[in-house]
């Protein structure tokens, strides 16, 4: 009886950890992938984040239903299916780093910005006064 609990609370515990993973993740990616410019310019990223969302909700959605931590966080297949978004999170993670990289070996000066603000004029592209307050550090 002690070995199953403590099974379970390990398996608990590895759970969470891939849990807090996705889910910082997921909240950093879920507002740049909402964006239909980055959408547009990242066809593959964002389908991949469609997919990690679909799995994401999905998971919240069951949670939310089976409230009961120990049960919920041992459920069948949930800890495979956080370990495969977390894969994936981290792959579109490094497309977008190799994106941002790309767009500033284009134009230099975007390296002055830091990742969020040029993503956030890669994503306003047809809002001229959303890029306007960044442009003043590229050309300090």
């Amino acid at each position: 009886r002690v070995e199953e609990w403590q099974k379970q609370l390990n398996t608990m515990s590895e759970t969470l950890d891939e849990w807090m993973v996705v889910q910082r993740n997921w909240l950093y990616l879920e507002s740049i992938f909402s964006a239909p410019d980055i959408q547009r310019q990242l066809p593959n990223e964002a389908q991949m984040f469609q997919q990690v969302d679909k799995t994401w909700k999905d998971i919240m959605r069951k949670t939310n239903n089976n409230p009961h931590a120990i049960r919920a966080g041992i459920a069948q297949g949930l800890l495979q299916s956080l370990k495969q978004s977390n894969e994936l999170l981290e792959k579109i993670q490094k497309c977008l780093e190799d994106y941002l990289e790309s767009k500033r070996l284009l134009f230099p000066r975007f390296y002055f910005l830091s990742n969020d603000e040029l993503l956030e004029i890669l994503s306003q592209t047809r809002n001229p006064l959303a890029v306007q307050p960044h442009l003043r550090k590229c050309f300090d």
